[in-house]
């Protein structure tokens, strides 16, 4: 994925809301289909909050990361194994950043919300 380049930008928060879903019984479900959602769900918010965070430690700054996991993250799912993983990767990855940030003046939160009318919960 490489390194973020934040061209003089000094976020004092970042929200890691970019997600996708893929549909298709866990019994059929494809390498790729997996692949695609786990990339952006769980590596892009990863590495995105690695590098503000980093900035924000060498920069002696605080700040403050908000990541959108899913109640799919508690209740499983039908049908969309790799989100479910994704968002339950989510609460992991929120979890190890504010152990691990909090000492820098950090703060890392997940919400968890419910279903939402969007482009990602239309049936397909």
């Amino acid at each position: 994925m490489g390194t973020l380049a934040l061209h003089g930008i000094k976020p004092d928060i970042v929200v890691n809301n970019a997600g996708i879903i893929r549909r298709n019984d866990s019994i059929d479900f494809t390498e790729d289909d997996w692949d695609d959602v786990m990339d952006l769900n769980l590596k892009a918010l990863f590495f995105l909050s690695q590098a503000v965070a980093r900035q924000w430690i060498l920069d002696g700054r605080p700040g403050k990361i908000i990541n959108i996991a899913s109640m799919l993250s508690f209740q499983g799912g039908i049908r969309v194994p790799s989100y479910t993983a994704s968002k339950t990767g989510v609460l992991g990855l929120t979890r190890i950043g504010a152990c691990e940030w909090a000492k820098h003046g950090i703060n890392v939160n997940a919400i968890a919300p419910g279903y939402m009318a969007t482009d990602n919960t239309e049936a397909s």
